[in-house]
């Protein structure tokens, strides 16, 4: 259903059970509801969930003391919107990212130099299942730092990674079994600018390693890959801190915009899935 007022409109869109609107003025985006990511966390679901658009969860400082109020302003402290606590800091003012704002969207900047966030560790030992949920903007093909990582994919048993989508050594969603790295990296490249809604649903019952991270651009399962595999078992996640933006505390950072970000430690629902792309399509300008 659409109501229609000149250049505006209210959609509304129905996923299965839920409703998901969206309302318009001119090209801005005003609101993307009733759908919340708060429902996949229902029950005390273990993750994060990350808005930069929403003010209220954005401090210029670690401590969480002087909040963001407009563009340009560095992010120290970004909140956690799952219930979970697990909030995202950067205690080196040097190295935060930019909350920017531009046609109707705000994201965080990422200079791909040094800058990055990190939480306190996040335990998803009690499960081999998580989803990653991302709105990114790749503006370059340089810098292949991760969007999110929570350990080492090359030495650390039961860690995941999702890369920008970019030319250079393209998509890619990776996953260590083992302490070896299991990788997907797409046989068609995406050149940079670029921006996109990513998915992967790492699941450690997968009969094969397509199905164990099950990666989806825009909305589209990924199924033609060059694939990287170690000789890795399945295992649980690890009790580890989420970094956002570089792959430790010292190297290959990421260069881009981040429009949202939602982790929670379990397989998505194929209504969720559905909802939640669309949400972050929403946030991120995308059309799916």
């Amino acid at each position: 259903m659409a109501l229609k007022l000149g250049v505006n409109s209210i959609n509304k869109l129905y996923i299965g059970s839920t409703a998901i609107y969206k309302a318009y003025l001119g090209a801005g985006i005003l609101f993307s509801g009733e759908f919340s990511p708060a429902s996949i966390f229902a029950g005390g679901t273990e993750g994060a969930w990350y808005d930069p658009s929403d003010l209220s969860t954005l401090f210029q400082d670690s401590a969480g003391t002087t909040p963001v109020t407009a563009s340009g302003q560095p992010v120290g402290k970004m909140l956690d919107k799952s219930g979970n606590g697990n909030h995202a800091t950067q205690a080196t003012s040097s190295r935060r990212p930019t909350y920017t704002e531009g046609g109707g969207l705000s994201w965080l900047a990422f200079d791909g130099v040094d800058d990055a966030m990190v939480t306190a560790a996040v335990d998803f030992t009690d499960t081999d299942n998580v989803s990653v949920f991302v709105g990114v903007r790749k503006p370059t093909d340089g810098s292949t730092g991760p969007i999110i990582i929570n350990a080492d994919k090359g030495s650390d048993n039961g860690s995941f990674t999702l890369y920008a989508p970019h030319n250079t050594t393209s998509r890619k969603w990776a996953w260590s079994l083992g302490g070896s790295s299991q990788n997907f990296y797409a046989v068609d490249t995406l050149a940079a600018p670029n921006t996109a809604v990513m998915t992967g649903l790492f699941d450690g019952a997968g009969s094969d390693l397509a199905a164990r991270i099950n990666p989806r651009l825009n909305g589209v399962t990924q199924t033609s890959f060059s694939i990287s595999v170690g000789g890795g078992t399945a295992a649980n996640f690890q009790n580890a801190a989420l970094r956002i933006g570089s792959q430790s505390a010292t190297v290959d950072y990421f260069n881009g915009n981040l429009y949202g970000l939602i982790i929670p430690g379990k397989l998505a629902s194929a209504d969720e899935i559905a909802a939640t792309e669309a949400y972050m399509a929403a946030k991120s300008g995308v059309t799916l």
